[in-house]
């Protein structure tokens, strides 16, 4: 079996957490997967997060998973913008802005919103103040003008490269600024006063941004869209007719990849529940694998054919390695049919030898103190591409308030 000359593709467990003073990028990558294994466990068990994140920046660009409401699209340059008129030359600028996100958890909560508020339970102990969560996301789209950091921002606003110029009557007459200079104004009783509901200037505003910064793309398309729908539980599953044939095309292989390669997450949990002696356990992933098989033995795999699917990810510029090609292509043979392929030997040592290729010695299945760690399910959700950001996002902005 070729499952003995594995090596080791990824070192697993938190060594990405190095990159943390590289780039802000890098630090919202390792941030996320902090979130994801405080809350359960990471998705990522099988090696496919280079291509599930290609896909996803391909259709949501500018979206995260840990991002809640499109309101912070606003909220974030709006704090900052105040912390820049205020206190340039100061040295603690970036420790002001903090204390703005962390009181605007507040103003939310006396407001109502109980829906999709940054830090609501964490409150003044939040790490993940929403600016770190949209950083990115607010370059993407065109928000933040400057590339850079939060810390760059701030010894720039320190150093009063960021700076008001006012006239004799004290009015503003020129400001310099890391933001758009388009961004709508905050409303008058801002900051202490305000909802997550975007108004309809903020609304257009969004709107207009991902237009010119992302017009080609599916996220692009729904924005522009004239009615909210009802929420969904993956792209797909929505009518795309208003969609570009490359929209579609996207959308079909990221569907396929991710249906078919939830059929080897499933298997993974089952063996885990196996290994474990967890019957009840594996009883449900046994369950689950079935109707997966069921559902898969519909599918109709040749219009998205494998070869295709590598050149699209190529021109997404997607850095998937050779031995996840190699993984993708034996589970997409092994399952031709589903039911029988996924009960077959073969299909346990590809998981097993794949864990081991992407963790070494975290492997849960080759090694029981790493099997400890398991709490019942790893990576068993069905990918989705960040859509259930993406989705409340764009609803926001489709439904916005008068005013």
């Amino acid at each position: 079996m070729w499952i003995g000359t594995l090596g080791r593709e990824g070192a697993g467990g938190l060594s990405v957490l190095s990159w943390l003073d590289f780039s802000e990028a890098e630090r919202q990558r390792a941030l996320e997967l902090l979130d994801l294994l405080a809350t359960k466990e990471s998705r990522d068990e099988l090696g496919l997060g280079t291509i599930r994140d290609a896909f996803a920046d391909a259709m949501f660009p500018g979206i995260s998973t840990l991002q809640q409401r499109a309101r912070y699209f606003v909220f974030v340059p709006w704090l900052f913008r105040d912390v820049e008129r205020l206190y340039t030359g100061s040295t603690d600028v970036l420790e002001r802005a903090r204390q703005r996100e962390l009181r605007l958890i507040q103003s939310l909560i006396d407001a109502g919103e109980v829906d999709g508020v940054i830090g609501s339970r964490s409150r003044a102990k939040l790490q993940q103040v929403p600016s770190i969560i949209y950083w990115q996301g607010l370059r993407r789209w065109g928000i933040r003008t400057v590339e850079g950091t939060r810390e760059q921002w701030a010894r720039s606003v320190s150093q009063g490269a960021v700076a008001a110029v006012l006239d004799d009557d004290n009015q503003l007459i020129q400001y310099a600024s890391w933001w758009h200079s388009s961004l709508p104004d905050p409303p008058e009783r801002w900051p202490t006063e305000v909802s997550l509901a975007l108004t309809s200037q903020e609304g257009e505003y969004l709107r207009d941004r991902v237009r010119q910064t992302c017009g080609q793309t599916l996220l692009a398309t729904l924005v522009e869209r004239s009615r909210p729908w009802e929420p969904t539980d993956f792209p797909w599953e929505l009518m795309l007719d208003d969609a570009t044939a490359e929209q579609r095309r996207i959308v079909a292989f990221a569907r396929r990849v991710s249906q078919t390669m939830h059929g080897a997450a499933l298997l993974y949990n089952h063996m885990l529940a196996v290994a474990t002696g967890s019957e009840d356990l594996e009883e449900e992933y046994r369950n689950k694998l079935e109707a997966w098989a069921v559902t898969e033995a519909h599918e109709d795999r040749s219009a998205t054919p494998l070869p295709e699917l590598w050149v699209l990810l190529d021109e997404l510029g997607c850095n998937f390695t050779p031995k996840t090609r190699t993984f993708i292509e034996a589970w997409f043979q092994l399952t031709a049919d589903p039911r029988e392929g996924c009960a077959r030997d073969a299909a346990r040592e590809l998981i097993r030898g794949r864990e081991w290729d992407v963790k070494g010695p975290k492997a849960r299945l080759v090694y029981d103190a790493a099997r400890e760690t398991w709490r019942g399910a790893a990576g068993a959700q069905q990918l989705s591409y960040r859509w259930r950001s993406a989705q409340r996002q764009i609803l926001d902005i489709l439904e916005p308030r008068p005013g």
